[in-house]
């Protein structure tokens, strides 16, 4: 854990320079390790797709998930409501509703996507990533949490509170990804629009270091940091 108490300023700056493209998605289950078999399928799509500066590929998940803090062993259902996501620079959003209508084969499983709209990022002080991966971090949590901490402070944020969470594995080809749950509270408005367009890590296009608005926990931490 990484804790530190201080007073912060509320900053209303912000922009819209990265938005969520969401389509609904029409698929009845997906296998729970599915991040690279999604991006080889938006990359036949999108072969250009690894060009697109800070765009990401949010990985699809079931209500099953826990609120992103458990997984599944070996496939997600999925409801009616499950929407998938990419994270874009605003100028390629419309690229991406060409989607509507496509099937994306995703391993053994298609996913047939429709009803394309654009999202901004939103303002909220709490953020939750599902799976942060550090290159060459050897998992120790506050090893983990000390270079989550160092790459915040090259991007001008200064992050306050974090927790980190269970290990999550990405299998892409020859390598394995080990990435941690990750949550930040306690974000000045400005630092929070920051970490949502940039993300944190490697590994994004995978569904890595993508972060997404998250409940406060600052009224629990406070309260068990008393007992």
């Amino acid at each position: 854990m990484y804790w530190e108490e201080d007073n912060q300023e509320n900053l209303n700056k912000t922009d819209n320079t990265m938005v969520d493209v969401s389509l609904k998605v029409n698929c009845n289950k997906i296998s729970a390790d599915h991040a690279y078999d999604l991006f080889e399928a938006v990359q036949k799509k999108f072969p250009k797709i690894r060009d697109i500066e800070n765009l990401a590929i949010h990985s699809v998940h079931g209500a099953e998930s826990g609120a992103g803090w458990e997984r599944p062993e070996t496939e997600i259902y999925l409801s009616k409501r499950t929407r998938f996501c990419i994270r874009t620079p605003v100028e390629y959003s419309r690229e991406f509703y060409k989607l509507d209508g496509e099937i994306l084969k995703i391993g053994k499983y298609e996913m047939t996507l429709s009803k394309p709209s654009t999202k901004n990022l939103t303002i909220t002080d709490t953020l939750f990533c599902r799976s942060v991966v550090i290159e060459n971090n050897n998992n120790n949590e506050e090893e983990f949490l000390r270079d989550v901490h160092s790459s915040l402070k090259s991007m001008g944020v200064n992050v306050k509170k974090m927790l980190c969470g269970k290990e999550h594995f990405i299998k892409i080809p020859n390598k394995i990804l080990v990435g941690k749950t990750l949550l930040i509270t306690d974000l000045e408005k400005i630092d929070s629009i920051k970490i949502q367009q940039l993300g944190i890590g490697i590994g994004k296009l995978y569904g890595c270091g993508i972060f997404l608005p998250h409940k406060s926990i600052a009224p629990v931490a406070i309260s068990k940091s008393s007992e």
